[in-house]
């Protein structure tokens, strides 16, 4: 039988289904009777399943806008300061 250390190692390759069959089997037969491993193994799961189906969400257009101008104006406060100080040097 595996240990739950062994179980973690292997989890991740378990989910990608890269071990030997053996192996596998062992992973299985644990993580069906021992609790801790089967809760990290559903964790990783469910995490896999949301990250593919996350989307990144979009910016609206009136903040992208409104985002574009406060950055505009900021570039030219920059440039105005700039020229400001190294005038006075």
């Amino acid at each position: 039988m595996m240990s739950c250390k062994e179980v973690l190692d292997f989890l991740s390759s378990y989910l990608d289904e890269d071990l030997k069959q053996e192996v596998a089997v062992e992973m299985h037969k644990h993580i069906g009777m021992c609790s801790d491993c089967r809760a990290e193994f559903d964790t990783l799961t469910m995490t896999i399943k949301l990250y593919r189906h996350w989307e990144e969400p979009q910016m609206p257009p009136s903040c992208h806008d409104r985002l574009v101008k406060v950055l505009e104006i900021e570039k030219i406060r920059l440039k105005r300061d700039q020229s400001a100080s190294g005038s006075g040097a």
